[in-house]
């Protein structure tokens, strides 16, 4: 059981496009909707999870006059890793990304993060203030402590020729709140790559790895760009409460929190996220027109 290579998305969804590039000697799969000349937003997806997680507003941007670009991590999803060691630590993920907008060109972008993908959108953020007009982080890690041992127990049992598809259905009951659906479909996209032995590899690699610890906003180089936050009230991974007041420390922030949503806002509620990224991007072109490529009409 399981897709084929052909067949996860976005075969079929002609709003958006994948293909394959190298970036420092590995495979990395990227998603893209609109054109290559428009300016670039860039989407970072949650652990263990793919561009996927951001099938309901690619195609919104991409209308919207914008060029978003929602890679597979590092040994996520259909991209590839050599497992370098110290390969997924925070430092090393944020100069990945760098390495990732280098290979294609992007000068200036608005850069967006989902979970694991927030805190490496924060601290890529801080390491090339200059490149990251506006930070858009839904449900972000790097706001409250987060045990690597809850991440640890629900993937400590993987193996990619036993991974049980229900453990996935599973995971996904949780990470929802009630303002959002999954499918079967949804299921099958998430648990195949689990069925690969690298995409595992790379999944406990990160938990060893990475800092799931809260930023601190005096130790970040943000600049005054607008860093735009969202919390799930359902989300039971980053406790809300505590993770606004984190949240609130950082001076440009815009916090709030996303009534009825859990852990996966670009899943749950896509066109309110969507709405919301194309707001900051828009605002930071007004704010900063001389950037390559960035458009200067649209919503």
């Amino acid at each position: 059981m399981g897709l084929t290579p052909n067949e996860p998305w976005p075969a079929g969804d002609r709003a958006v496009a994948a293909r394959e590039i190298v970036v420092a000697g590995e495979r990395v799969r990227i998603v893209e909707s609109g054109a290559p000349g428009d300016f670039p937003v860039v989407l970072l997806h949650g652990w263990g999870a793919s561009a996927y997680n951001f099938r309901g507003i690619l195609g919104s941007l991409g209308r919207a006059g914008y060029h978003a670009i929602a890679p597979d991590l590092r040994g996520h999803g259909w991209s590839e890793t050599q497992f370098p060691r110290g390969g997924w630590s925070s430092e090393a993920m944020a100069a990945w990304v760098k390495e990732l907008l280098d290979f294609l060109g992007v000068e200036r972008c608005v850069l967006v993060g989902q979970s694991i993908g927030g805190a490496v959108a924060l601290d890529a953020a801080s390491m090339m203030p200059s490149r990251v007009l506006a930070l858009v982080l839904l449900t972000p890690i790097g706001f409250t402590p987060v045990r690597r041992v809850v991440l640890a127990r629900w993937f400590r049992w993987l193996h990619p020729s036993t991974t049980p598809r229900w453990i996935v259905a599973v995971i996904l009951r949780r990470i929802y709140g009630h303002r959002g659906h999954w499918t079967d479909r949804d299921l099958e996209e998430y648990w195949t790559p689990l069925r690969r032995g690298d995409v595992v590899k790379a999944i406990l690699q990160s938990v060893r790895e990475f800092d799931f610890t809260a930023r601190d906003p005096d130790k970040l180089t943000l600049g005054d760009s607008p860093l735009v936050i969202r919390f799930g009230e359902l989300d039971r991974l980053i406790p809300a409460r505590a993770a606004v007041a984190q949240a609130r420390r950082f001076k440009t922030a815009d916090v709030a929190v996303l009534d009825g949503v859990g852990h996966v806002p670009a899943e749950e509620v896509p066109d309110d996220v969507a709405q919301l990224i194309i707001r900051v991007a828009n605002e930071a072109r007004v704010q900063r027109p001389e950037a390559r490529g960035l458009p200067r009409s649209g919503l």
